[in-house]
């Protein structure tokens, strides 16, 4: 498997979604895929990992990834790191997170990152569960931001 054939998997298991792959040359950092179901709308940073690493988590997210992550973040767009790791493991780390992420955490750090973990293959119901995780994630916080300062 590979980055490409990941986004393949994705595609094809989380159809609730519409989602579009992006090959942006012009800003660096932006993530490989737009995502929007229900109005709910964001973006998703691939990585795949054929094998779990050695020590520290280092999973190839670059710092200009990270950063452009972080700042999505901060203006309250939703943004996500999805990992597969061979066909073990997939996990979901929040964009404000990925700054952590690019330092290379240890494995427990890691772990306790995650949205979303699962180990083992991914069944058709792992698959809604992730996609139920992205979304609801951000229409909480979109509702959340729509409050008046009384109301949280």
């Amino acid at each position: 498997m590979s980055e490409k054939n990941f986004w393949v998997l994705l595609r094809t298991s989380m159809k609730k979604m519409k989602m579009y792959r992006v090959e942006n040359r012009v800003m660096k950092g932006m993530p490989d895929v737009h995502y929007i179901q229900d109005g709910q709308s964001g973006w998703i940073e691939l990585k795949y990992l054929k094998s779990w690493p050695k020590t520290r988590m280092s999973i190839g997210l670059r710092l200009n990834q990270s950063l452009w992550l972080k700042e999505y973040d901060e203006h309250k767009g939703q943004c996500w790191v999805l990992i597969r790791v061979g066909r073990d493991f997939v996990g979901l780390i929040h964009g404000r997170d990925a700054k952590r992420l690019f330092d290379r955490p240890s494995r427990k750090d890691f772990f306790d990152m995650m949205s979303y973990k699962k180990l083992g293959n991914m069944k058709k119901e792992d698959w809604d569960e992730l996609q139920d995780t992205i979304i609801y994630s951000s229409a909480q916080r979109q509702s959340k931001s729509n409050q008046s300062p009384q109301q949280l």
